[in-house]
């Protein structure tokens, strides 16, 4: 392995010049400000830096002057780059994979701008929502514990929708453990579905926004399904996933899980590593969260019989709830929740599930490979969102502080303080 110094003038100009030379998997060890200008610093193996040494001659540019006597050897050379050759293809792999690499940047930027412009417009219909019924809520003569509960509502995140449903349920309650008890109820009974169970044998496709979980849900499915059949039988595969160190993370994970896994960046390649993998009990396909729509369509092509899971966070926002699960024209088997713990409110997560039927089939609480709960229900999350609601509406009793005892003073002595003194002098007068 030998350590290569890039020099930019910032960090995403170096971190483009490092993947045009050197792939995208190349390893960045570290990142320094150096003169004003962004120094990094990446590791290369000995085949790579071969690579790199035979590609460079053959992507310079430049007039090449060819000396009189060499005439038939350029004439040799222009036939073939007309006949479209290896040269012509060298030469022009560094524009195209600079062309592929702005395409890429660009409709990341899109499906960033495009769920801001979601989130934003979810705003405006929570506020525009909530305007409306702020005048039904005053009319109600709601009694102070149900209107201290409505206030936690807000406070926790609870969509307005939601919101005006459960108080048109406890509008006539007097007490807080009675309303609580019947929102508990009535969100049970809405949200209540069948479980689908977690994935053994088959393939198996998950996907979702970028930053939900995915590869960690994967490994954890991975590992559970290597103690039960064997590690021999399971096997996972990243499709197209373009972040920079993603594939170093996902063969150091399959590594702790002690399953094999496999690479695929193209429809074709997919395909053939799927084909190399028929004999496996159960298949994991990773992929990318940047075109979401695009690549699990893609991977039910190559694969009709593989069945798609959508992975998202338990504090995902309505916005993205319906961008993922509604808006994608995907037709999931289940859902899969990430990073569940105790301090976390899915309210959202809660709504969406009252008002759309899709099952859930596991869930994950934790960071480690072991950290997988496949008994998650909707009475599980209900239960979840008002544990942490009436922890929220707890009272504190006031300290009592005690009054301070009363100070006497003793009378000032007669010598600092005589009855009586002429104008103009000082001390005791005798």
């Amino acid at each position: 392995m030998e350590l290569k110094r890039i020099l930019a003038n910032d960090t995403k100009s170096a971190t483009e010049r490092a993947m045009a030379l050197y792939g995208r998997n190349v390893l960045v060890i570290s990142n320094h400000t150096v003169g004003g200008q962004t120094e990094l610093v990446v590791a290369l193996d000995i085949d790579e830096q071969h690579l790199e040494s035979t590609v460079s001659p053959a992507v310079q540019t430049g007039p090449v002057f060819a000396p009189p006597e060499a005439t038939v050897a350029f004439a040799k050379h222009l036939e073939q780059v007309q006949g479209g050759g290896k040269e012509l293809q060298a030469t022009r792999k560094e524009p195209t994979l600079a062309k592929a690499d702005d395409e890429r940047d660009y409709l990341r930027s899109r499906e960033i701008m495009d769920l801001i412009r979601d989130e934003l417009a979810s705003l405006r219909r929570e506020i525009a929502l909530s305007q409306k019924t702020t005048g039904w809520q005053a009319s109600l003569n709601l009694s102070a514990e149900v209107e201290d509960l409505m206030t936690s509502f807000t406070h926790a995140g609870m969509p307005t929708g939601l919101r005006t449903l459960l108080l048109d349920t406890v509008k006539d309650m007097r007490s807080e453990q009675e309303a609580l008890a019947a929102v508990r109820n009535q969100l049970e009974e809405i949200a209540r579905r069948p479980n689908v169970a977690v994935p053994q044998t088959g393939v198996h496709l998950l996907a979702g926004p970028s930053g939900s979980g995915k590869t960690m849900m994967v490994m954890r499915l991975a590992n559970q399904a290597a103690a039960q059949i064997g590690a021999d039988k399971v096997a996972i595969v990243s499709y197209q996933d373009e972040r920079m160190g993603a594939w170093a993370h996902t063969q150091t994970l399959a590594a702790q899980a002690g399953v094999e896994c496999f690479r695929a960046d193209t429809p074709a390649a997919l395909v053939a590593v799927l084909n190399r993998l028929s004999a496996r009990t159960l298949v994991l396909i990773d992929s990318g969260g940047s075109q979401m729509a695009a690549r699990v369509t893609e991977v039910q092509t190559a694969c009709p019989a593989c069945e798609a899971h959508a992975v998202l966070a338990a504090d995902a926002s309505s916005a993205t709830l319906r961008r993922v699960l509604r808006n994608a024209g995907i037709r999931w088997n289940s859902l899969m929740v990430s990073k569940l713990d105790e301090s976390v409110q899915p309210w959202p997560l809660v709504e969406f599930l009252c008002d759309n039927f899709l099952s859930l089939s596991a869930a994950s609480d934790g960071a480690s490979l072991q950290a997988l709960r496949m008994d998650l229900s909707t009475s599980a999350l209900v239960e979840m969102a008002v544990a942490q609601l009436s922890r929220g509406t707890e009272t504190i009793a006031p300290i009592q502080v005690a009054k301070p005892m009363p100070i006497k003073l003793q009378p000032p002595s007669p010598r600092l303080a005589p009855p009586a003194s002429p104008r103009g002098m000082r001390g005791p007068f005798n």
